[in-house]
């Protein structure tokens, strides 16, 4: 992979994911739609230009990306280079509610292709990363996937498709996949970031996360941290994972096939 100080690296993202986390305790809860959007504006914008500044003169051979990729030309533009892609606040919406269920992520793309991530929950004090081909790791300390042989009675996740007003037929497509998981399961649960989520099931605090809908830049780097925590990452088909694939099914191995037969079809 692309030599990278990791340490570093981290620590730069750290910082961020703390500014953000003592920003977090002094915000009243946004309401509206404009307030909303102006908090989040501000205060992302922020965090990722003060993310990119120090990235950029540390590794000013690494292009930057942090605006939501959304279809596979714009995947198409950046297949040549590699590119830092920063999501400073996933979970937005419930941290200017005021809900601690958000958190801070890195990925690099190396030609396209997640070579390294990190998600941070400053929240919690909990730091995941992982490389490809290193393993993957909890506040530095390795981790897998855990031992079911399938959801059944399980506990899964799941998230809405990530642009609700442009995928109807990706909508549908979760509605039917939810009736037909929650007679399965223990239960299922959304628990806010779509990151966080996949690095839950890096961890084996959930068996299975699926989600209809292209969403790449949020997925791209956890779904690399399924996989090198032993898991599986897929399309809701079984086509393996890519950044550009229009669904997402991450799960331990066992739980990954038993899965696919319930989503069989949709």
């Amino acid at each position: 992979m692309l030599t990278i100080d990791i340490d570093f690296v981290i620590h730069q993202l750290n910082q961020i994911a703390a500014q953000l986390k003592e920003t977090f305790a002094q915000i009243e809860p946004a309401i509206s739609l404009d307030q909303m959007f102006q908090v989040f504006k501000k205060i992302d914008g922020q965090a990722a230009a003060t993310l990119q500044a120090a990235l950029a003169k540390a590794y000013p051979h690494i292009g930057w990306l942090d605006g939501e990729l959304e279809n596979a030309d714009a995947w198409a533009q950046i297949s040549q280079d590699d590119y830092w892609i920063c999501d400073a606040l996933d979970g937005a919406i419930q941290y200017v509610r005021g809900i601690p269920s958000w958190c801070t992520t890195l990925t690099l793309l190396s030609k396209g292709r997640p070579v390294f991530a990190v998600i941070i929950d400053a929240m919690n004090g909990e730091i995941f990363h992982a490389t490809e081909g290193g393993g993957a790791f909890l506040n530095a300390k390795p981790i897998r996937v855990n031992q079911r042989l399938s959801h059944y009675e399980g506990m899964v996740a799941t998230s809405q498709p990530p642009f609700i007003s442009r995928m109807p037929a990706e909508i549908l497509q979760a509605a039917n996949s939810l009736a037909r998981v929650l007679p399965e399961v223990m239960a299922v649960r959304n628990l806010g970031p779509t990151s966080l989520q996949l690095a839950y099931v890096a961890c084996g605090r959930l068996d299975a996360f699926w989600e209809f809908g292209e969403d790449g830049f949020n997925c791209a780097g956890a779904a690399l941290l399924v996989r090198e925590a032993g898991g599986t990452a897929s399309d809701a088909g079984g086509q393996p994972y890519s950044p550009q694939s229009a669904s997402l099914l991450a799960a331990t191995p066992g739980a990954h096939a038993s899965m696919l037969a319930t989503l069989a079809g949709i």
